[in-house]
């Protein structure tokens, strides 16, 4: 019961994911600072899953209070979805929840995740218009590939499984 919950809810927050709306938090708000050095292993791991070069430079990964990671993820928060990160394109920016603990695999696996997205966006990497879906789809999947690799296969079963319903697009019907 309890995969099926974060694979619901995970769905969700990609359905919603693509009408978020970010505001760069004030500095006062942030929390932490997670440097280049605590995720460099996880920077080679996300190179070597997806054949994209090693990124140039480190993006900023920054822990943010509930209250500013929810308002900034209002619609997502509103129907019950509880984000844990996200990749902010325009500030290449990393966010993650307060309540991912990137001391433990499962944390970390969510800056996997995000860098996967840092990786897509550095390299210009578009899905088709008709699924937008793959990219989330791959990022899912190497999270998933991070877990498996510690041995957390129960979690990383819920990853993959919520990888191939994103890739599953619809495709256009043609006469």
């Amino acid at each position: 019961m309890n995969i099926t919950k974060s694979i619901l809810s995970l769905v969700a927050l990609g359905l919603f994911s693509t009408t978020i709306q970010y505001q760069p938090a004030s500095a006062s708000s942030l929390v932490r600072v997670v440097g280049c050095t605590e995720i460099e292993e996880l920077i080679d791991f996300v190179a070597g899953e997806t054949d994209y070069p090693p990124l140039r430079s480190c993006p900023k990964v920054r822990v943010t209070p509930d209250a500013v990671f929810r308002s900034i993820f209002a619609k997502a928060s509103a129907h019950g979805v509880e984000p844990m990160a996200a990749f902010i394109p325009a500030s290449a920016e990393i966010l993650l929840s307060p309540n991912v603990d990137v001391t433990k695999l499962i944390g970390r696996s969510y800056l996997v995740h995000e860098l996967v997205h840092a990786s897509q966006f550095n390299n210009r990497v578009k899905a088709p218009a008709t699924c937008l879906g793959l990219l989330e789809s791959e990022a899912y999947w190497v999270q998933a590939t991070y877990l498996r690799k510690y041995g957390l296969n129960e979690d990383a079963l819920a990853f993959e499984l919520v990888s191939i319903m994103r890739s599953a697009c619809a495709q256009p019907y043609h006469r």
